[in-house]
């Protein structure tokens, strides 16, 4: 019985000294989580402002290079047809992009190993 005491206050004692580590690493892994998605909004932002841009002038382009021709309404037309194209193929190509590897794993790997570790004290 004494033991199981021991071992008990052992486990407590061991939890209170990794608890201010947990708190520690869980603040680092959202710092890390946030920077990260700043970072890929922002990415975000100017490729997809920049993507409608160019796509604007080059169908702009288009349409000017064929003014003076009997295709102007077709090329046009053709323009508005290859946006919307590309933007259903895009939308249903590209899967949901999601980093497999996540700030938090370093806080679940520690947990684990305590708990482990726990285990093998009782």
């Amino acid at each position: 019985m004494f033991e199981t005491i021991k071992k008990a206050k052992e486990i407590g004692v061991l939890i209170l000294e990794r608890l201010s580590e947990y708190i520690e690493l869980i603040k680092i892994s959202v710092e890390i989580q946030g920077r990260n998605f700043k970072r890929r909004l922002i990415g975000y932002v100017v490729i997809t402002f920049l993507s409608v841009l160019s796509l604007v002038f080059a169908g702009v382009a288009v349409i000017v290079t064929f003014w003076d021709t009997p295709y102007r309404v077709v090329s046009a037309w053709g323009i508005v047809a290859f946006y919307a194209l590309t933007a259903f193929v895009v939308y249903f190509a590209t899967p949901g992009q999601t980093d497999s590897v996540s700030a938090f794993d370093t806080v679940r790997d520690e947990l684990q190993q305590d708990i482990k570790l726990m285990k093998d004290i009782v």
